[in-house]
């Protein structure tokens, strides 16, 4: 049997990231998985109790008050309000880290834990600009390291059976996918003066430059970080990864090669971030087109579908098929009449973080790790880049560089901070 002593030698050895190849004995603490959690109140908090059943070594909160339920949860974990300080200090008692924070700090502490071996499970968006997803991708695979992106839902049966539908041919050639989300930026989001912060505003911002926050004072609710481009990107960053993972998992779809955007204003507070969006993808043979803030798949909001208010639209030359989260229907009727279902092909998942759990043993492999998910983020934020040039980019995933304009490089490659570089 390998101990865990001598699996976490060999992880700052040759192997880095290897999977734990070992057997499980009688002890219970030494079988279970030393994991740090980042990020533990939010939607850090659902990922907490996703990996509660493991050994819960460390957690980190940068505003303190936010992490109590967690720390009550899991008294014997040591606390830390600086991700550094915890991954320096820890780093030899820790198998695996999971990273909740704001999307402006994804790749750091990611890229920190990983050049350390560490196993990573990160939420989505997988990082805030292209250039960060690209790295992270690469790290994962030179590292062989078990990755997994929160995108949660692939773990869902409906999203299987609608992959092997459009897999098996059932729709015949698909030509175009319709992605839509219904969700806005909330209109009353202003930059206000900075009142009552009493955490640490250089740790939290990161790498982001942080004259961004005291020249423009941004006020910023813990969730509303995501209407200002310095730190998230939006509706689709948000979301795309959820409901554009379909249609990049049934297809095998890569990188796109033209991209172009655009956008209605949000009326009402001064937060950047279009209030409604359509962002047309271009893939050879196939185009994929998503909007945000409309209950169809039109910017104008006039195309809808009963009972699909977000929904995914495979627009096959046999047949179509919508499908949301948890309900499927192919259309029209007498196609869905005549249509039988192929066989599962798709085993029934034991859960998002427990794939990766069970991957990092050595048992499996987790569906949405890097390789996957990092195409997919940069797919995703490439959108945003089009919206923010208003032009149609010509892309370069090789190269990770748009040819027809240089306008877009800062916003793919962004500035990063003195010191916060890795």
């Amino acid at each position: 049997m390998l101990s865990r002593r001598r699996f976490i030698g060999t992880t700052a050895g040759a192997v880095v990231g290897a999977p734990i190849v070992r057997s499980f004995g009688k002890d219970e603490v030494q079988d279970k998985l030393r994991i740090a959690v980042i990020g533990p109140a939010g939607q850090g908090a659902y990922n907490l109790g996703q990996v509660a059943h493991e050994n819960v070594v460390a957690l980190c909160e940068v505003d303190e008050p936010r992490a109590d339920k967690a720390r009550s949860q899991h008294p014997k974990a040591a606390f830390f309000t600086d991700y550094r300080k915890l991954l320096d200090k820890m780093a030899k008692e820790i198998d695996a880290v999971v990273i909740a924070t704001p999307d402006h700090v994804h790749h750091h502490p990611a890229m920190l834990a990983m050049n350390a071996g560490k196993h990573v499970y990160v939420e989505k968006p997988l990082a805030r600009t292209i250039a960060e997803a690209r790295q992270m991708r690469e790290t994962a695979a030179a590292k062989k390291l078990v990755t997994q992106m929160g995108t949660q839902i692939h773990a869902g049966d409906n999203y299987r059976r609608v992959v092997e539908l459009v897999k098996s041919g059932t729709l015949g050639s698909v030509k175009h996918v319709h992605v839509w989300c219904n969700r806005a930026p909330d209109a009353g989001n202003r930059i206000e003066p900075l009142v009552g912060v009493k955490f640490d505003i250089n740790q939290w911002l990161g790498p982001v430059p942080a004259e961004f926050f005291y020249a423009n004072h941004a006020g910023w609710p813990h969730f509303h970080w995501r209407w200002w481009w310095a730190f998230g990107g939006g509706v689709l960053a948000d979301m795309g990864c959820h409901f554009m993972d379909l249609a990049f998992w049934a297809l095998d779809l890569g990188a796109p090669i033209k991209v172009r955007a655009e956008g209605i204003p949000l009326k009402g507070g001064n937060a950047p971030m279009p209030a409604r969006m359509k962002v047309d993808y271009e893939f050879p043979g196939l185009k994929l087109t998503w909007y945000h803030g409309v209950d169809g798949p039109s910017l104008d909001g006039k195309r809808k579908y009963e009972g699909f208010t977000n929904g995914v639209l495979f627009e096959g030359d046999k047949g179509d098929l919508i499908a949301d989260y948890g309900k499927r229907k192919l259309m029209p009727d007498d196609f869905a009449e005549s249509t039988k279902a192929p066989d599962p092909t798709i085993a029934k998942s034991i859960g998002h973080h427990k794939e990766w759990l069970a991957a990092i043993r050595g048992n499996g492999k987790a569906l949405c790790r890097f390789s996957y998910s990092g195409n997919l983020t940069e797919a995703v934020l490439l959108g945003n880049v089009a919206y923010r040039t208003g032009k149609e980019l010509v892309w370069d995933a090789a190269a990770m560089k748009v040819t027809n304009t240089d306008e877009a490089a800062k916003y793919i490659t962004p500035e990063v901070r003195s010191g916060w570089g890795v």
